[in-house]
């Protein structure tokens, strides 16, 4: 991937995929927002990883995928930039 995305863009791009793919479009939420707050279960976490990693072309490593970093899109953001920037 020439240009990385830069860590707001993978959250708006996360933003996006999971209102238009995991929750209702009428759900209110931001990038810091508890993802558990919205309903989302490890399924839906799985959902997230691999579109993750089809986008971006990255395997997320096992030992980043703690609760800290699957917490809300901003800490899934700044988790993938880092294995981006790895």
């Amino acid at each position: 991937m020439a240009n990385k995305p830069d860590i707001n863009e993978i959250a708006e791009a996360l933003k996006s995929f999971i209102s238009s793919s995991i929750v209702d479009h009428t759900v209110d939420f931001d990038t810091h927002t508890v993802l558990s707050t919205l309903g989302i279960d490890s399924f839906s976490l799985i959902e997230i990883v691999l579109f993750i990693e089809r986008k971006y072309g990255v395997v997320l490593a096992d030992e980043s995928l703690t609760p800290d970093n699957l917490k809300s899109i901003n800490s899934i953001a700044i988790c993938t930039y880092k294995q981006l920037t790895d």
